[in-house]
């Protein structure tokens, strides 16, 4: 809370004759967060005044006019407390929620609250305390103030308090009732009845907090999300933790349960680094404490292809000893071989083997798999082609390895390799490189009516 020089000092100004002390009934609003609620303890706090009420928390700034004041008991034998200040103003109003009404109280150190310390009057903007606007409290001869004694106005420091209030029963809290669970403004005044003095001063609730460490990890990162999880410690500190990226708020705060809190961040780009932090709160005994991480999302895996040349010589119908065929693949040529004779009108064959492909996976990540594809262009003779679909093959695993090798593909059946079609499939390891190797056996059917002649064609491998 700000101060000039007087920090949490508030007053409320009275809406008109609404906030006049007996007014009228004021209507609930609509999103009204509470219901007012006069059994609220708040015992446990200083003034027995809860801190997660107080407006804004404590950011505001509140004027008292005088600061001072000393009474000589010259005017009707008034004692010290026959006086209070002519007027107090905050620098805000109450919040939304919070304005069904607005009382003052003196509240002592053991939290005694005596209502109606200051007279109001009504305000002369169309903007006040009840409408969101500052508040204003003024009295020339402040007579409730005056109505004090040393049992509610004690010697010592004492609590002024402004309230802002919730509904209750669709109206206002009244005069009887206490503070409760309304949001409020607060300044402190020091009163001495020797002197019959009394003068604003500083804020008698500031503790010195016991330092925290917030520690901020990295869990369960995927391309586009990540969870956050910051620690706390000592564990037993409550209050909320708001996480951060690059410095701008994602999310509401979280509440700390046993020592942590934790978040789980979306909508990330893969393969790029975050700059997280974690910004714990503090609560009334331990103070604020901030802590950061890097994450990097992971990678979009690279797609890796190789292009081996095929080639084959189709031999004509008439011609008994055809030429054979001839097909490179990675990572060498292929050569595919038939019957030395091919007779008119019938299917003709041809097979070769592939070369041994491997497949080295050094990714270190047992959950991700891999597939290597094949698939093969028409096979071409100048203007004559033999379409993909004819070609199809078998293959084999060679060696060791944790792949496993792909489902046959037969030779003018459901497409051939006219399409892409498993070579082997496997995955990698969590804490090792692995290799797989494989073969394959690659089987042609020619049509019988195809034209003589030597084909060429494209053997495609991708690893995805």
């Amino acid at each position: 809370m700000n101060a000039h020089l007087h920090r949490g000092r508030a007053a409320v100004v009275a809406a008109l004759s609404l906030a006049l002390i007996g007014g009228a009934t004021i209507p609930a609003y609509a999103d009204d967060p509470v219901t007012y609620d006069e059994t609220t303890d708040n015992s446990g706090f200083a003034y027995h005044l809860n801190p997660a009420n107080e407006i804004n928390g404590g950011d505001y700034t509140v004027t008292w006019n005088p600061t001072e004041r000393t009474d000589d008991g010259a005017t009707s034998g008034s004692p010290a407390g026959k006086y209070g200040p002519a007027g107090i103003t905050t620098s805000t109003g109450c919040p939304e929620g919070y304005r069904a009404s607005s009382r003052s109280y003196i509240v002592t150190p053991d939290g005694l609250e005596t209502l109606g310390a200051l007279q109001r009057t009504q305000a002369t903007s169309p903007v006040f305390g009840l409408q969101g606007g500052a508040m204003t409290l003024s009295s020339t001869r402040a007579s409730s103030w005056g109505a004090m004694t040393e049992a509610t106005n004690p010697n010592g420091v004492n609590a002024f308090v402004i309230t802002c209030d919730p509904p209750i029963n669709g109206g206002y809290p009244g005069n009887v009732k206490p503070i409760g669970n309304a949001k409020y403004f607060v300044t402190f005044f020091s009163m001495d009845w020797a002197t019959n003095h009394w003068e604003v001063t500083t804020d008698p609730r500031a503790v010195t907090k016991t330092a925290t460490t917030t520690e901020l990890a990295s869990s369960n990162v995927t391309q586009t999300s990540a969870t956050l999880t910051a620690t706390v410690a000592p564990g037993d500190a409550t209050g909320t933790v708001q996480f951060k990226q690059a410095g701008a708020a994602i999310g509401s705060p979280v509440t700390v349960s046993g020592g942590t809190a934790s978040y789980s961040v979306s909508g990330l780009t893969a393969g790029t680094t975050y700059a997280f932090t974690a910004e714990y709160s503090g609560d009334a005994t331990y103070a604020a404490s901030t802590g950061s991480v890097s994450v990097t999302t992971e990678a979009i895996p690279v797609q890796d292809s190789s292009d081996s040349s095929v080639g084959v010589t189709v031999p004509t119908a008439t011609t008994p000893a055809p030429t054979g065929l001839k097909m490179s693949a990675k990572p060498s040529a292929v050569t595919l071989t038939g019957p030395t004779t091919r007779t008119a009108g019938e299917v003709w064959t041809a097979t070769g083997e592939l070369g041994t492909v491997t497949v080295n996976d050094d990714r270190q990540s047992a959950s991700t798999p891999w597939t290597l594809n094949g698939r093969i262009s028409k096979l071409t003779s100048g203007s004559n082609e033999i379409a993909a679909s004819n070609v199809g093959w078998k293959p084999a695993k060679v060696g060791d390895g944790n792949g496993t090798a792909g489902a046959e593909v037969a030779a003018s059946v459901d497409g051939g390799l006219g399409s892409d079609k498993p070579l082997a499939t496997g995955t990698g390891s969590a804490t090792a490189n692995v290799t797989t190797s494989v073969g394959a056996t690659i089987t042609l059917n020619t049509p019988a009516d195809a034209p003589a002649g030597d084909y060429t064609a494209t053997l495609t491998l991708t690893l995805i």
